[in-house]
Protein backbone atom coordinates (compact mmCIF):
# COMPACT_ATOMS: atom_id res chain seq x y z
CA UNK A 1 0.00 0.00 0.00
CA UNK A 2 1.36 3.51 -1.01
CA UNK A 3 0.71 6.49 1.20
CA UNK A 4 -2.07 7.73 -1.29
CA UNK A 5 -4.39 5.04 -0.63
CA UNK A 6 -3.73 5.31 2.72
CA UNK A 7 -4.93 9.13 2.86
CA UNK A 8 -8.16 8.06 0.47
CA UNK A 9 -8.96 5.28 3.34
CA UNK A 10 -8.07 7.64 6.24
CA UNK A 11 -10.37 10.75 4.64
CA UNK A 12 -13.07 7.80 3.10
CA UNK A 13 -13.44 6.84 7.01
CA UNK A 14 -13.66 10.22 8.75
CA UNK A 15 -16.15 11.44 6.38
CA UNK A 16 -18.29 8.12 7.23
CA UNK A 17 -17.36 8.42 10.96
CA UNK A 18 -18.32 12.56 10.96
CA UNK A 19 -21.78 11.99 8.94
CA UNK A 20 -22.98 9.49 11.02
CA UNK A 21 -22.50 10.76 14.71
CA UNK A 22 -25.79 13.55 15.77
CA UNK A 23 -25.27 16.67 17.05
CA UNK A 24 -23.32 16.92 20.07
CA UNK A 25 -24.71 19.15 22.90
CA UNK A 26 -22.54 20.39 25.80
CA UNK A 27 -24.33 19.92 29.45
CA UNK A 28 -24.41 21.76 33.01
CA UNK A 29 -25.59 21.39 35.88
CA UNK A 30 -28.42 23.94 37.24
CA UNK A 31 -28.90 24.32 41.17
CA UNK A 32 -31.75 25.91 43.16
CA UNK A 33 -30.74 27.44 45.97
CA UNK A 34 -31.83 29.05 49.13
CA UNK A 35 -29.72 32.43 50.29
CA UNK A 36 -29.32 34.33 53.70
CA UNK A 37 -28.04 37.67 53.44
CA UNK A 38 -26.50 38.14 56.72
CA UNK A 39 -26.15 41.83 56.98
CA UNK A 40 -29.71 42.78 55.30
CA UNK A 41 -31.62 39.56 57.26
CA UNK A 42 -33.26 38.58 54.18
CA UNK A 43 -33.86 35.15 52.24
CA UNK A 44 -34.55 34.29 48.66
CA UNK A 45 -34.24 31.28 46.62
CA UNK A 46 -31.76 31.64 43.35
CA UNK A 47 -31.74 29.56 40.26
CA UNK A 48 -28.26 29.16 38.77
CA UNK A 49 -25.24 27.71 36.93
CA UNK A 50 -23.23 28.64 39.21
CA UNK A 51 -21.92 25.86 42.62
CA UNK A 52 -23.10 27.04 45.74
CA UNK A 53 -19.40 28.42 46.28
CA UNK A 54 -19.18 29.75 43.65
CA UNK A 55 -22.27 31.75 43.57
CA UNK A 56 -21.34 32.75 47.46
CA UNK A 57 -17.93 34.09 46.07
CA UNK A 58 -19.33 36.06 43.22
CA UNK A 59 -22.21 37.70 45.37
CA UNK A 60 -20.58 39.05 48.38
CA UNK A 61 -18.85 36.16 49.94
CA UNK A 62 -19.04 33.87 52.77
CA UNK A 63 -18.91 36.47 55.27
CA UNK A 64 -22.03 37.91 54.52
CA UNK A 65 -24.02 34.91 52.63
CA UNK A 66 -24.78 31.38 53.51
CA UNK A 67 -26.12 29.44 51.07
CA UNK A 68 -27.62 25.56 50.61
CA UNK A 69 -29.18 23.19 47.76
CA UNK A 70 -32.17 22.48 47.54
CA UNK A 71 -32.39 21.16 44.14
CA UNK A 72 -30.01 19.99 41.43
CA UNK A 73 -30.38 19.09 38.00
CA UNK A 74 -28.98 19.00 34.46
CA UNK A 75 -29.63 21.31 31.59
CA UNK A 76 -28.33 20.30 27.91
CA UNK A 77 -26.88 22.93 26.02
CA UNK A 78 -24.25 26.10 25.82
CA UNK A 79 -24.64 29.36 28.63
CA UNK A 80 -21.64 30.86 26.69
CA UNK A 81 -24.51 33.19 24.94
CA UNK A 82 -26.03 34.07 28.42
CA UNK A 83 -29.10 31.97 27.62
CA UNK A 84 -31.57 31.81 30.70
CA UNK A 85 -31.35 28.49 33.13
CA UNK A 86 -33.20 25.50 31.74
CA UNK A 87 -36.40 24.96 34.21
CA UNK A 88 -36.63 22.41 36.64
CA UNK A 89 -37.82 19.09 35.52
CA UNK A 90 -41.57 18.47 36.55
CA UNK A 91 -42.57 15.25 38.24
CA UNK A 92 -43.73 12.36 36.46
CA UNK A 93 -46.40 10.61 38.07
CA UNK A 94 -45.84 12.01 41.68
CA UNK A 95 -47.19 10.73 44.82
CA UNK A 96 -47.21 13.83 47.00
CA UNK A 97 -48.01 17.08 45.70
CA UNK A 98 -46.01 20.80 46.92
CA UNK A 99 -47.69 20.90 50.11
CA UNK A 100 -48.40 17.57 51.17
CA UNK A 101 -47.49 16.05 54.65
CA UNK A 102 -45.44 12.99 54.83
CA UNK A 103 -43.59 11.22 56.85
CA UNK A 104 -40.19 9.89 56.07
CA UNK A 105 -39.13 5.82 55.82
CA UNK A 106 -35.63 6.25 55.12
CA UNK A 107 -34.32 3.36 57.53
CA UNK A 108 -31.48 4.31 59.93
CA UNK A 109 -31.76 7.80 58.98
CA UNK A 110 -31.76 10.52 61.59
CA UNK A 111 -34.86 11.87 59.91
CA UNK A 112 -36.55 8.08 60.38
CA UNK A 113 -40.22 8.84 61.31
CA UNK A 114 -40.38 13.05 60.91
CA UNK A 115 -43.24 14.27 59.41
CA UNK A 116 -42.50 17.57 57.16
CA UNK A 117 -44.21 19.23 54.55
CA UNK A 118 -43.47 19.16 50.70
CA UNK A 119 -41.79 22.06 49.78
CA UNK A 120 -40.07 21.10 45.98
CA UNK A 121 -41.41 18.01 43.75
CA UNK A 122 -39.26 17.31 40.34
CA UNK A 123 -37.84 14.11 38.59
CA UNK A 124 -34.04 13.84 38.61
CA UNK A 125 -33.15 11.98 35.25
CA UNK A 126 -29.84 10.45 36.76
CA UNK A 127 -31.39 8.03 39.16
CA UNK A 128 -35.37 7.88 37.30
CA UNK A 129 -37.36 9.11 40.22
CA UNK A 130 -39.10 11.87 41.67
CA UNK A 131 -37.36 13.77 44.01
CA UNK A 132 -39.07 15.49 46.97
CA UNK A 133 -37.47 18.42 49.40
CA UNK A 134 -39.62 18.49 52.67
CA UNK A 135 -39.63 21.59 55.57
CA UNK A 136 -39.31 20.11 58.67
CA UNK A 137 -40.97 21.75 61.83
CA UNK A 138 -41.29 25.99 62.14
CA UNK A 139 -38.15 26.93 64.49
CA UNK A 140 -35.40 25.84 63.00
CA UNK A 141 -36.87 24.72 59.43
CA UNK A 142 -34.55 22.17 58.56
CA UNK A 143 -35.06 20.81 54.57
CA UNK A 144 -33.82 17.66 53.38
CA UNK A 145 -34.62 15.89 49.95
CA UNK A 146 -35.59 12.43 49.54
CA UNK A 147 -36.77 10.02 46.70
CA UNK A 148 -40.66 9.28 46.45
CA UNK A 149 -39.96 5.74 48.08
CA UNK A 150 -38.91 6.77 51.21
CA UNK A 151 -41.81 9.04 51.76
CA UNK A 152 -45.82 8.13 52.47
CA UNK A 153 -48.75 10.50 53.06
CA UNK A 154 -49.38 11.38 57.09
CA UNK A 155 -53.04 12.28 58.01
CA UNK A 156 -51.67 13.82 61.32
CA UNK A 157 -50.21 16.83 62.08
CA UNK A 158 -46.51 17.83 61.40
CA UNK A 159 -44.03 17.89 64.42
CA UNK A 160 -42.80 21.04 65.49
CA UNK A 161 -40.25 20.09 67.30
CA UNK A 162 -37.53 17.63 66.45
CA UNK A 163 -35.06 15.53 68.50
CA UNK A 164 -32.60 17.24 70.87
CA UNK A 165 -29.47 16.26 69.45
CA UNK A 166 -28.58 18.14 66.07
CA UNK A 167 -25.12 17.93 64.78
CA UNK A 168 -23.01 18.91 61.45
CA UNK A 169 -24.93 19.93 58.66
CA UNK A 170 -28.14 19.75 60.68
CA UNK A 171 -26.99 22.26 63.16
CA UNK A 172 -25.25 24.45 60.74
CA UNK A 173 -28.52 24.78 58.22
CA UNK A 174 -29.93 26.94 61.76
CA UNK A 175 -30.29 30.23 60.37
CA UNK A 176 -33.13 33.01 61.73
CA UNK A 177 -36.02 33.15 59.84
CA UNK A 178 -37.48 36.11 58.19
CA UNK A 179 -40.55 37.97 60.25
CA UNK A 180 -42.79 38.27 57.04
CA UNK A 181 -42.68 34.61 56.66
CA UNK A 182 -46.19 32.93 56.75
CA UNK A 183 -46.31 29.10 58.85
CA UNK A 184 -46.95 26.61 56.31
Amino acid sequence: MNLPNILIKFMLFSAIFLMSIETVYAEYRAYLIEVYDHISEKRWEAITGFSPDKYVLSHGGGNRLSVFTKATWVCYGDTSTFSPICAMPKPIKAQFKVGDRVKITLEKHITQGWMGIVELAYYQRGVRSNVYGVRFGDKRRLYNRYFEFNLIKSAGSVATTQPQAQTGAAAQADVPAPAAQAAP
